[in-house]
């Protein structure tokens, strides 16, 4: 089945260490055949360049993508999430979180501003996103 060209045309990728992608993996219920483990990862170059892509052929769960996003904000783990058109890398790989230095969005802002722009708009509300999924949920009244 072909992803759904729907929405926001874009491939989500978190990348991050196989191990606390597996587990994540695991606890959210993913189908194991999502995780992307690149040579460079198996021959220890890049340990942190396992992967996780939605929406792709083995994971068309959004919402389980999104679990496993919150998985690894929850347990503060290390990770960073692209976004990229569905054309392929070839069309670009924009990292999204964390924050590109202010030196690199200077000279974004530079060269290409509208994509300056629109990565500073994507990275406020991915972080208004992640700051929601990160905050304990209050207690219910009456509980305390």
């Amino acid at each position: 089945m072909i992803p759904d060209q729907g929405g926001s045309g874009l491939i989500w990728r978190i990348q991050a260490a196989p191990r606390d992608l597996a587990r994540g993996i695991a606890e959210c219920d993913l189908p194991a055949n999502c995780l992307v483990i690149p040579d460079a990862t198996w021959q220890g170059i890049v340990p942190d360049a396992a992967y996780v892509e939605c929406p792709t052929y083995f994971l068309e769960d959004k919402a389980g993508f999104v679990a496993l996003l919150a998985f690894f904000v929850v347990n503060s783990l290390r990770f960073r999430l692209y976004a990229r058109a569905m054309q392929g890398e070839a069309e670009g790989l924009l990292m999204a979180y964390p924050r590109l230095d202010d030196a690199t969005m200077n000279m974004l802002r530079h060269f290409d501003p509208r994509s300056a722009q629109q990565i500073s708009e994507l990275w406020q509300r991915l972080e208004a996103f992640l700051g929601r999924i990160a905050l304990p949920e209050p207690p219910e009244p009456g509980l305390l």
